[in-house]
């Protein structure tokens, strides 16, 4: 196995002028696909597979009772949905030369990078099970992805959230009353939305749309909100899923196209309570890995390399896709 192994070669050691150890802050996405699912810590040597079981509804039975006569009755039935835990992970290596002239603490720093490596990881992993459910609208009402030609609109949304009534999808946010603060609004109950930072220019130019500033409280806003709509409320991340060129034809639509021939779609996934869940192995879920030099023993016979690893063990599953929608969308090309 061919091991990549951080050298000074990759980290500059011999710098000109003054070099400031203040390392810059780095671009980190928020992580929020997980928020709002349901978290099932999984027992370890109980396997690698965990079943959620739902009992689903009675019948609505309107027929009168017969004088003397007892009914036939209904059985119970279940629903079960299975998950099966799968572990991943990463790590650097570097040499034992960086280590000893390089400029900066380099196992600080690369555990730094590889706990946020870890956290990408895992909502990348939540955004590709949860994006993959069988409830979806595309943009002004097409029947597939590679026919949307047009940005988000209100009727999409009304028809989204029409669909999650449908279904009896419980409403996450509770209702914000109108205060006495000047210019603010009150916010109805809401779904939560999960979308790429790309979204907010169109969505708020949606008619009907409140600004996260303009609510009469700020209490249970996430930082990632910036306003919603009806009885949606919008939360974004650089991690939103975009299909590039999955759309139709750009044309003069104006619209976001990576190779200016077809549109990227966008996701918005738009969903209530309990609709999805996250499943970490209890006690073993997450594990931050430090080999030292040498500790490879004759596979490093100078003492020329260490590495720093993380390893989780994990899954994510819809729970019930009557609770969730996927609406694919173009964006305004400005």
């Amino acid at each position: 196995m061919t091991v990549n192994v951080t050298t000074t070669s990759n980290i500059e050691t011999n710098l000109k002028g003054h070099y400031d150890r203040n390392l810059l802050e780095r671009a980190v996405p928020a992580l929020i696909h997980g928020r709002y699912a349901q978290v099932r810590p999984m027992p370890k040597k109980k396997g690698n597979r965990i079943n959620f079981r739902r009992y689903n509804s009675l019948a609505v039975n309107t027929t009168p009772l017969t004088e003397g006569v007892t009914p036939a009755g209904q059985k119970l039935s279940s629903t079960n949905i299975y998950a099966t835990v799968r572990q991943y992970g990463d790590f650097v290596t570097y040499s034992d030369w960086l280590d000893m002239t390089g400029l900066d603490a380099t196992i600080v720093e690369a555990t730094d990078l590889l706990g946020e490596n870890m956290g990408e990881v895992i909502d990348t992993l939540d955004r590709n099970v949860f994006i993959a459910g069988t409830s979806v609208r595309y943009a002004g009402g097409v029947s597939a992805r590679t026919s949307i030609v047009t940005g988000p609109a209100v009727t999409d949304l009304k028809s989204a959230v029409r669909t999650l009534r449908g279904g009896n999808a419980k409403m996450i946010s509770e209702m914000t009353v109108a205060g006495a603060k000047i210019a603010t609004r009150p916010i109805a109950r809401g779904y939560r939305a999960i979308q790429h930072t790309d979204c907010q220019h169109d969505f708020e130019a949606l008619a009907g749309f409140t600004k996260s500033e303009e609510y009469a409280s700020q209490k249970g806003v996430t930082e990632e909100e910036y306003g919603s709509w009806g009885n949606v409320r919008f939360e974004m991340t650089t991690l939103g899923k975009i299909y590039a060129d999955g759309g139709g034809s750009v044309g003069s639509t104006g619209l976001i196209s990576t190779s200016a021939s077809a549109t990227d779609v966008y996701i918005t996934m738009i969903f209530g309570k309990n609709a999805c869940g996250t499943v970490p192995l209890q006690k073993s879920s997450v594990k931050s890995i430090i080999k030292q030099m040498g500790s490879a023993g004759t596979e490093d016979a100078l003492d020329q390399r260490a590495s720093v690893g993380w390893k989780a063990a994990r899954t994510a599953k819809i729970l019930n896709d009557d609770f969730m929608i996927r609406y694919e969308h173009a964006l305004t090309d400005f």
